[in-house]
């Protein structure tokens, strides 16, 4: 009997898992994949990865890609091999890349062989494009991929044991948050507030909200929504259960103390990157 789309999808995770955790995975990354897994399932985007699977892990195993934006954040698209990003050991959230309608799959393609590769992925598609709505998934896979030159120069440095402070210069090296950066280093770290999942993090462990209700109130900080901002604070703060006061409103100044917090999930990728390739490490918006 010919397999479900979902079939499909739930056993190439499950292959990756094996792959990146073994038989016995962690009781963090297995609940990470299956809170995953069922927001790809409810949001109808199974077809958007099995489909990047198809096209940039199975099909171009001998031309290099890498990983952007919020993308190494999902525990699924490491199980892919989408992402060369382990997500809990750097403490990503997911939510940042899951939920967005639809996911906003970012590529960085060898460049000399990207037409190769364009190529290539248009015949996957086409392929299958009795079985999947093509024109929806070109939209959603192709809309940020580029070609890039440093994908052509391996160089497979090791790793350092602890790479924090390349990721807080990486992600605070810009004229809105040098005084930031100077923070980060005259002062002990975790006074000064860095990236958007340490936001995540706040929301989520200090006053017990949902992952999803979390990446909302992110958003409005990081937008400026003042209002709504209040607004959420308002709600919370009605039902604070184990803190004080004292304790929630300083927890809370943390929180918006860097609306400019930086995507760690992007900050890891690049600065990985730079140890895989010879690559001058620009900046970016995200």
């Amino acid at each position: 009997m010919k397999k479900t789309h979902t079939e499909i999808f739930l056993g190439l995770v499950a292959a990756g898992m094996i792959m990146r955790y073994g038989s016995k995975p962690s009781r963090q990354a297995f609940l990470k994949v299956l809170w995953e897994k069922k927001h790809i399932m409810d949001a109808g985007f199974v077809d958007y990865y099995i489909m990047a699977f198809w096209i940039f892990r199975h099909s171009k195993q001998d031309i290099n890609y890498w990983a952007r934006g919020a993308m190494p954040s999902s525990i699924v698209c490491y199980c892919l091999g989408l992402t060369e990003v382990d997500p809990i050991k750097y403490g990503l959230h997911s939510v940042r890349f899951v939920n967005d309608e639809p996911p906003k799959f970012q590529f960085d393609v060898e460049a000399s062989h990207f037409d190769e590769f364009m190529t290539e992925a248009e015949e996957v598609l086409q392929a299958n494009a009795k079985d999947y709505d093509i024109p929806a998934i070109k939209e959603c896979l192709f809309k940020d991929v580029k070609p890039y030159e440093y994908l052509s120069r391996k160089q497979e440095r090791p790793l350092p044991e602890n790479i924090d402070d390349e990721l807080a210069r990486y992600a605070l090296y810009f004229p809105q948050t040098m005084d930031l950066f100077a923070a980060y280093v005259n002062r002990p770290k975790y006074d000064t507030l860095i990236y958007q999942e340490e936001m995540l993090d706040i929301l989520k462990e200090t006053f017990n909200v949902s992952s999803i209700k979390a990446n909302q109130i992110r958003l409005s900080i990081q937008r400026g929504e003042t209002e709504q901002v209040e607004a959420y604070k308002k709600e919370i703060f009605s039902d604070l259960k184990d803190l004080t006061p004292t304790e929630a409103e300083a927890a809370w100044q943390r929180l918006i103390s860097n609306p400019r917090a930086f995507l760690k999930a992007h900050a890891v990728s690049r600065v990985l990157a730079s140890y895989k390739y010879e690559m001058k490490i620009t900046k970016s918006t995200k």
